[in-house]
């Protein structure tokens, strides 16, 4: 439950620092038993930022 808002995060282009990440694209994840670690490590692709990008425009003809 808790990974999903983080992917949000990266995906949208956000700076995971700003919600307790250890670098801008590594967040380390406790599970609730303190028995398995995970770090979630994001590979920026320089690809256009889905959120920002126009994607939920309509092209002119249809509008």
């Amino acid at each position: 439950m808790m990974l999903y808002p983080i992917m949000e995060a990266v995906r949208s282009g956000g700076d995971l620092e700003n919600i307790g990440g250890d670098d801008k694209y590594t967040k380390t994840v406790v599970c609730p038993d303190g028995c398995v670690i995970f770090r979630l490590t994001a590979k920026p692709l320089g690809n256009e930022n889905f959120h920002k990008g126009g994607f939920y425009d309509y092209p002119d003809e249809t509008v």
